[in-house]
Order: structure tokens, then C-alpha cells, then sequence
């Protein structure tokens, strides 16, 4: 399966990303981990005619759809270029503390 089966995209292809950066929104609750500049697996093409590969319209968010959007976890990032929803690292920490039961 590929990540465009299983989410709706906000990214372009060959946008760089890094760790942490939200990419999608997955169809069902919670966060799904993938690693989208993983290259896909070569096949055999003359034995398999259905491997064109169609990609879909990224969805575009606006400032105001990324700040209504993310949940208590993630952050807004903002440069000249871009807006971007990522993880909020700190939090990320907080959670893997409290799973091995400390503070």
C-alpha cells in the first residue's frame, strides 16, 4: 500500500520532509507513522502493466485551516514559503515518559 491509499495528502512529491512533520490526514483516529521518502519497491514492469502510478492533488491548507486542525500535540509552522503542521517534539517526550512510568 502507499501512503496516498491510506491518507489525504498535504505535501507535493519531492517535497522535502523530516521528522516529526504532519503529511496527511488519516481516515481514522490516531496518528499513523509512515515514511513517505521511502522509495517504493521496483517491480517487474513487463509483467505488470497496471504500475503507472497516478498521484493526487495534494490538499492545500490555509493558515487558518492548519490552526483549526491541530490537535494538542502539533504545532503550526510558518516560513515564507510554507505552512506546515508538525509534531510538537516536546510533547512527543512527555508521552514516552509517562509509557515507561516516569514523571
Amino acid at each position: 500500500f502507499s501512503a496516498q491509499e491510506r491518507v489525504i495528502l498535504f505535501i507535493k512529491p519531492q517535497t522535502e520532509v523530516y521528522e516529526g512533520m504532519v503529511v496527511g490526514i488519516h481516515q481514522r483516529t490516531g496518528d499513523l507513522k509512515v515514511n513517505v521518502a521511502k522509495k517504493k519497491a521496483a517491480t517487474n514492469v513487463r509483467s505488470n502493466k497496471d504500475a503507472t502510478v497516478v498521484l493526487n492533488e495534494p490538499k492545500n491548507m490555509s493558515l487558518d485551516d492548519c490552526v483549526e486542525y491541530i490537535g494538542p500535540d502539533e504545532l503550526v509552522e510558518i516560513t515564507p514559503l510554507n505552512i506546515r503542521i508538525m509534531k510538537n517534539p516536546k510533547m512527543g517526550k512527555r508521552a514516552d515518559r509517562s509509557k515507561k512510568g516516569g514523571a
